[in-house]
């Protein structure tokens, strides 16, 4: 199942050009649970020379749709209703990884939880985000 997971993620991503472009990737994916990398890059600094916190509230949304999709039947979908993100300490070099899990699955929203932590296991970011359930039309 894991591989399933990881294999339809992929494909998603494939289409979810700005997660393209900004450079999100895999790192692990289970049921209820993803683990996704981005590499610090000098375009995604801001005039401070940290990574804006925009970059680091797509990556948190992205993480914490990552493993609420992973739970989700093949004929719903979902869509961030609302997030929020606590920011801690500023992201400057390396990599970035943001941890995703699910919280809650009812029948209409879907509540997950992240944090973004750098290479070393800092703390950067904690977020919380509520998902509305969507059935696909056939």
């Amino acid at each position: 199942m894991k591989n399933d997971l990881r294999q339809i993620e992929e494909k998603l991503m494939e289409n979810n050009n700005f997660r393209k472009l900004i450079g999100v990737k895999i790192e692990d994916i289970s049921e209820g649970f993803a683990i996704l990398s981005l590499p610090i890059r000098d375009d995604l600094l801001q005039s401070g020379k940290v990574v804006h916190g925009g970059v680091l509230s797509v990556l948190m949304d992205s993480v914490i749709g990552t493993a609420v999709r992973s739970v989700l039947e093949t004929d719903e979908y979902s869509v961030t209703a609302e997030m929020n993100i606590n920011y801690f300490r500023p992201a400057i070099k390396g990599k970035i990884f943001a941890e995703g899990k699910l919280m809650n699955k009812g029948k209409n929203l879907i509540v997950g939880v992240g944090d973004i932590k750098d290479e070393e296991g800092r703390l950067l970011a904690t977020g919380r985000a509520t998902n509305a359930i969507k059935k696909r039309r056939a």
